[in-house]
């Protein structure tokens, strides 16, 4: 039961005891009269116990009600044999003031996160711990189910990640809590999309504009964070940012970005109604995003190193290669494909002819081979056949694990396609090297600055292939501090904060 549901009950309670003085003031009162109030009063009582009921908490408020109906219907049936009696205004306003003090002790907040993908976790995780931390919460995490479509957006395969998440966060299972009956003060959630992505789709009882109708505060905190670079916001028009209360955004420019994209569409749908689009722009909060807090985790304390990874990570003699994560995003296969499939290989092969210097951690898109599948299911077989002769070759690592900021950790260079994991990585003061599909992975050009490099990665600005090839990040890293940059985010809890203040409002 939510505040407001506690509120409304509160209501009903008052209405009683008005009928309860109302009863004890009136000294002509006809018999017939008077059981239509008492009726009534008792009516209203057994809605409220029905509420209660529904919310699972008539147990802490039965005693009260059960009293102020057992005066109720002995004074009814008393006075209808005895003709006069006196009413018992006193021990009712007992029952009623008791059961009052109850439903008006603070609530504790139930705040509900309801993530689908375990490796998508990051994007709440901090906010959980602050909200599990805060006296004043119930927190709980309720991972839901997701399904897969084939090629013609029909449903697919179901999946469920429970299983997937941190030892240290308790799931509740979906199936244990009933949001339509429990009705959580706020909800988290971190995918938008509803019916809109041809990737996915969560079950529809979990899309935005049922989560809406059971709770007071439905929060959308995007699952990634976007980069300055890439000036494309069209992900933002979605349904979830429509119907959720309160959305937050990485930071102000991102957020200019969501409302140009909004503003844009609505002029190219004047039928879109103006109120609407305010409410949307007014609910964009650019706070920062739970995302950066990981990375003040990316350390060995946290993340001690695999042995598997010990054993390619490092030489027999016990020197440090050079360890590279590797990122393919479904965008860029997306617009490339059949060169983006060749740079791939190129680059494999590029990290299989130099692996006495380098790991290569190959970290693709958790969604890349449902997309992949999407394309054709001879491509599928190919990109399975390729994913298994990397793992064969034994000259990388293949990093499809729910946490990726293990391999963040021990990672001295980013390269590959610009998306959220390169946002992130640079926030470490390492250097992040954009692969480019046209450009020979083994090339090194003629010219070379590294002071040109070395200012771009002061500045954690994107690095060009060109600017810094593969085979020249050895003798770069070299040249520059290589320390971990420390990170100290609080963006989860400064979230937070700013949610229970709505909604103690």
């Amino acid at each position: 039961m939510n505040t407001r549901d506690s509120k409304e009950i509160l209501n009903l309670v008052t209405t009683l005891k008005e009928a309860n003085t109302y009863l004890a003031s009136s000294e002509e009162m006809s018999l017939e009269l008077l059981e239509q109030v008492i009726t009534n009063c008792l009516t209203a009582s057994d809605n409220i116990s029905q509420t209660l009921q529904t919310f699972g908490e008539l147990d802490r408020y039965q005693a009260e009600l059960a009293t102020y109906q057992s005066l109720l219907k002995d004074f009814l049936a008393a006075i209808s044999q005895a003709g006069e009696l006196a009413y018992p205004a006193q021990a009712i306003e007992a029952s009623l003031t008791k059961l009052t003090t109850k439903l008006s002790a603070k609530h504790k907040k139930q705040v509900v996160f309801l993530p689908y993908k375990a490796s998508m976790w990051d994007s709440l995780a901090s906010i959980y711990e602050a909200a599990s931390a805060d006296p004043s919460c119930d927190a709980y995490v309720i991972p839901i189910p997701y399904f897969t479509k084939d090629e013609h957006g029909k449903l697919k395969d179901l999946h469920y990640e429970g299983n997937l998440f941190p030892k240290e966060v308790p799931i509740t299972s979906w199936q244990d809590y009933p949001l339509a009956r429990k009705r959580p003060d706020i909800i988290y959630i971190h995918n938008p999309y509803d019916d809109g992505n041809g990737i996915t789709t969560v079950f529809q009882t979990f899309y935005s504009d049922k989560l809406k109708q059971y709770t007071d505060l439905l929060v959308y905190v995007p699952y990634f964070v976007s980069l300055h670079e890439r000036k494309h916001y069209e992900y933002a028009l979605n349904k979830g940012i429509e119907n959720a209360d309160v959305v937050f955004i990485q930071d102000d420019v991102i957020k200019a970005g969501y409302q140009s994209v909004w503003k844009k569409f609505v002029q190219e749908n004047p039928t879109y109604p103006k109120e609407r689009l305010e409410k949307v722009l007014t609910k964009m909060v650019a706070l920062g995003n739970p995302k950066y807090d990981a990375l003040n985790k990316t350390n060995s304390s946290t993340y001690p190193l695999p042995n598997e990874w010990k054993k390619k990570i490092y030489r027999p003699d016990g020197s440090k290669k050079t360890v590279v994560f590797y990122n393919t995003t479904i965008l860029d296969f997306n617009i490339h494909r059949e060169k983006m499939w060749a740079k791939w290989i190129d680059v494999f092969n590029f990290f299989f002819s130099h692996q006495d210097e380098y790991t290569l951690i190959w970290r693709p898109h958790p969604l890349l081979f449902d997309v992949i599948k999407l394309m054709s299911s001879e491509l599928a077989a190919s990109y399975q056949q390729l994913v298994e002769q990397f793992k064969v070759a034994q000259f990388g690592i293949y990093d499809d694990s729910p946490d990726f900021y293990l391999a963040y950790t021990y990672a001295d260079a980013f390269y590959g396609d610009l998306s959220s994991m390169a946002e992130l990585f640079r926030k470490l003061g390492r250097p992040v090297i954009q692969q480019l599909v046209d450009y020979s992975t083994a090339q090194i050009p003629a010219e070379f600055d590294y002071t040109l490099v070395e200012e771009r990665l002061a500045k954690q600005e994107i690095i060009r292939e060109y600017e810094l090839p593969l085979a020249k990040v050895p003798s770069f890293l070299v040249t520059v501090d290589s320390r971990p940059t420390a990170t100290n985010y609080h963006f989860g809890l400064d979230i937070h904060r700013y949610v229970m203040n709505l909604a103690n409002k």
